[in-house]
């Protein structure tokens, strides 16, 4: 039986304040994202993470030497999950809002086991089959609010989530890699090299991208410049680090389960700033949310 120390508890503890920080942005993810577009969010916050994943490397690391398969891992996962899955995430941002898009976006353990039960032969035992009907029931919760909303089911913008998960985790898989190839791999030099990837992805899609970017800032008025730039810094530059520490040594499947926290506090962020109650539609959603990730635990322990 694993003994619980803090050095057990420090990657999970990092994991949760890395999904506090990104919550807390995605908040102004969500507002940037509508007002310019899902692109230029992106873009953004990936280009002033990397001057800060730079800057953070030359401050506090040593190079590692990577293989050619240690490189391709890690740039294929600044592509694959900054690039595109965190374009799906912003385009369910801009339109659902970041407390829903973040409910969804955490069932990546969900995933997880249904593709291991579909492709690698793994069993589900009946806690995580009913674990995986309350997720489908918490994700209806939600298209049945959105239609009522705006009178009709939106489900491009459900399925854009899911899809920003799919490469997301994908993404991290190849992160993971890279740290079993080279164990003395810093997080400033891993991050760096898949916000490279990323933003070379953005400035061959659109070359004069980030002029397009610099003059928009430019344009904004100073508070929400600052804006801007503190939630791509908090969402991104702090959230990757912290992250990415943890996934060094973590189990992966324990940290996607984290990924719990990042709605509630979001939730919990949107009402107070709004000084309202949840609708009944995210208290019942919420509460097929928590279910499933209790009957989930419980089938993991079984």
């Amino acid at each position: 039986m694993q003994t619980v120390t803090l050095a057990f508890l420090t990657p999970y503890l990092l994991a949760v304040a890395s999904n506090l920080c990104f919550g807390t942005a995605s908040l102004k993810f969500s507002y940037f994202a509508a007002r310019f577009s899902a692109t230029w969010m992106n873009q953004l916050k990936v280009t002033i993470a990397l001057v800060g994943f730079i800057l953070a490397f030359l401050l506090t690391e040593n190079y590692v030497p990577l293989s050619s398969t240690g490189w391709l891992s890690l740039l294929g996962s600044g592509v694959v999950g900054l690039f595109l899955g965190d374009w799906f995430l912003f385009q369910a941002f801009a339109h659902l809002g970041a407390t829903r898009t973040l409910v969804i976006y955490s069932f990546q353990p969900f995933l997880v086991g249904l593709y291991g039960f579909l492709f690698l032969n793994q069993g589900l035992n009946v806690w995580q089959i009913s674990a995986i009907v309350c997720m489908i029931a918490c994700v209806l919760t939600f298209v049945v609010e959105r239609n009522r909303q705006v009178g009709h089911w939106d489900l491009k913008h459900f399925f854009y989530a899911f899809i920003g998960i799919f490469f997301d985790s994908f993404g991290v898989m190849l992160s993971r890699q890279s740290y079993e190839l080279s164990p003395d791999l810093g997080s400033s030099q891993a991050n760096a090299i898949r916000a490279i990837g990323a933003v070379v992805a953005f400035i061959v899609i659109k070359p004069t991208s980030l002029k397009s970017i610099y003059q928009d800032l430019k344009n904004l008025v100073p508070s929400e410049r600052t804006q801007a730039i503190g939630s791509s810094l908090l969402g991104t530059f702090i959230s990757l680090s912290l992250y990415l520490h943890a996934l060094k040594t973590a189990h992966v499947a324990s940290l996607t389960a984290i990924s719990i926290t990042g709605p509630i506090w979001v939730s919990f962020i949107e009402h107070a700033r709004d000084k309202r109650w949840p609708n009944r539609f995210l208290w019942i959603a919420f509460g097929f949310f928590i279910l499933g990730f209790t009957l989930m635990t419980l089938g993991l322990l079984k």
